[in-house]
């Protein structure tokens, strides 16, 4: 399948993808009234594309796109590849990176209790039993658990009482300091960082564990935050549009950055243009889909052993990309969900096909991060042999609504690509979060031979369906009757509660790669239809899926 090579193919490509069916193929272009239609004012994009080798891929740029406009108040300021905005929870990974980095330099250590480096405050500011105190963890009738930077960056640490961060409006100088927020202290505006379970039984996610991370990595290192991150992570990776500095800069280049919306027409107000976190380690970085793009292709690029970077080595990249005790999606730092296993080159050898990214949610802003790639099963060597060159995209939106727009376009590049990729979370199968679900843009005969394959078989499931009991009241009503019929070789569908129950609606091929299922788009709604294995149908609609059987 041809993808595109450029800049301007991909821009082209996704503003017939973002166009409404009937505006596609006629010269129409993205207005800021069609962005108010996915509820967001701007999104930029970066795309690691396919490549066949390892010379093919060596050279190659990532691509970039951009959408919209940076303040819904100033239609002039439209978004660019320079734009930076507020990367959220992907703030985290690159945080696991710092760590990483001063494990190679003999500073930290990955699996030592945390109580030895919260010892390097002489004020004592957090205190080691103090986090494994609380109302659920009392350490007086249970055995002390070590706690330990392993733990906190997987996810397992156990201190969850705090699982997202608010941010502030207002001035710097009312802002918390790190250590008062771990505490709960006045004037933070959260409860304090505690144990909510034992660290290690299993993962719950929080970003209070991070902020322990980011008052751990500064008393190590002596120096502020978004200083050791600048030149531990960001430097080194070549992020020259990234900071963790909170409030951003107020001038010179990094003034061009995307303000915090709630919706396409309605801003954040309060003081300040965005809202400030300082709990950077979780939530602080600002950035572009470009620079956390690169900087997760440098990172990954020290498995194949051939890159010039010596950011970390090999076996370490390996350990930070593998789940943690095979269990719970997290790495070191890193969500990581495999695609499938490859065990058949023999022993010392194999690989995983894994997705590799994460996603990121402030108020006024929500992005993601995914790349796929080839990594070495545990216990195999590094470099990976035979490993098939990564693929990935990066998405920024100005908007809470923003995966409206977003969810779609990274499903259409994993159909591009053949991989199963999902906004959020990386769960396999299912509908996406936040869908929004397009039609395939057929382009080339090679585009028609993929979506015939893909598609092929559905037939078998034409006839009448009804929704299966308690998913058809959940939805409509006490009963929702399907029919699935052909017309000019495609298939319709009859939905029992549309305003004309005899009319058929058009499937149209989605933009959207299941492993499992033939999925299609009911034409201008935001409904798809899943023909899956084993005679089975599923209707996605509002971030659920509502099983069919056979009438």
């Amino acid at each position: 399948m041809e993808i595109f090579s450029t800049n301007n193919d991909l821009h082209a490509y996704l503003t017939d993808l973002i166009l409404p069916v009937h505006l596609r193929g006629h010269g129409a272009q993205i207005t800021q009234e069609i962005m108010s239609g996915y509820n967001t004012p701007g999104i930029s994009l970066a795309i690691l594309p396919p490549t066949k080798s390892a010379e093919e891929y060596s050279k190659t740029n990532l691509l970039t796109s951009t959408f919209g406009i940076r303040d819904c108040s100033d239609s002039q300021s439209s978004v660019d590849a320079e734009t930076t905005f507020q990367a959220a929870s992907i703030s985290k990974p690159f945080t696991a990176l710092a760590v990483l980095r001063l494990v190679v330099q003999g500073k930290l250590n990955l699996d030592t209790d945390i109580e030895e480096y919260l010892a390097l405050d002489k004020n004592h500011a957090v205190v080691r039993e103090e986090l494994h105190t609380s109302t659920t963890v009392n350490p007086a009738t249970v055995p002390r658990t070590p706690i330990t930077l392993r733990l906190l960056l997987a996810h397992r640490s156990g201190l969850s009482t705090v699982s997202g961060l608010a941010g502030y409006y207002g001035k710097w100088a009312a802002i918390p300091s790190t250590s008062a927020t771990i505490n709960g202290d006045p004037e933070a505006n959260n409860l304090p960082i505690r144990a909510f379970t034992f660290p290690g039984l299993g993962t719950s996610y929080s970003g209070g564990g991070t902020t322990v991370v980011q008052h751990i990595l500064t008393l190590v290192t002596g120096k502020s935050f978004p200083v050791l991150m600048r030149e531990l992570v960001l430097e080194p990776l070549g992020m020259s549009r990234s900071t963790y500095e909170q409030p951003i800069p107020g001038s010179g280049p990094r003034f061009n950055y995307a303000k915090a919306h709630h919706n396409a027409h309605t801003g954040y107000t309060g003081g300040t243009e965005c809202i400030i976190y300082p709990e950077m380690a979780a939530a602080g970085l600002w950035t572009t889909p470009s620079d956390i793009l690169k900087g997760l292709r440098v990172v990954f690029d020290c498995l194949s052993g051939t890159t010039d970077s010596s950011f970390l080595p090999p076996a370490l990249v390996a350990e930070s990309f593998t789940e943690l005790n095979g269990f719970g999606g997290f790495g070191i730092g890193w969500m990581s969900e495999t695609i499938h296993t490859d065990s058949s080159s023999g022993t010392g050898t194999g690989k995983r096909r894994v997705m590799l990214g994460h996603g990121g949610s402030n108020q006024g802003f929500r992005c993601g991060l995914v790349l796929v790639g080839d990594i070495p099963l545990v216990g195999s060597t590094v470099p990976v042999a035979n490993a098939t060159p990564p693929v990935g995209i990066a998405w920024m939106s100005n908007s809470d609504h923003g995966p409206q727009l977003a969810s779609g376009i990274v499903a259409a590049f994993g159909w591009l690509v053949g991989a199963p990729l999902r906004l959020g979370g990386l769960k396999l199968g299912g509908p996406p979060a936040a869908q929004r679900f397009f039609p395939v843009l057929i382009r080339t005969p090679a585009d028609r031979a993929t979506v015939d394959k893909q598609t092929e078989g559905w037939r078998a499931w034409k006839g009448r369906w009804r929704m299966k009991a308690g998913a058809d009241v959940a939805l409509y009503g006490p009963r929702v009757d399907l029919e699935i019929e052909e017309d000019d070789g495609m298939p319709t569908m009859r939905i029992s509660v549309l305003a004309d129950p005899k009319a058929r609606a058009v499937l149209l091929p989605a933009a959207f790669h299941h492993p499992e299922a033939i999925v299609w788009v009911v034409r201008d709604m935001d409904v798809a239809v899943a023909m899956k294995k084993e005679d089975n149908l599923e209707i996605w609609q509002n971030d659920e899926a509502y099983e069919a059987e056979r009438d």
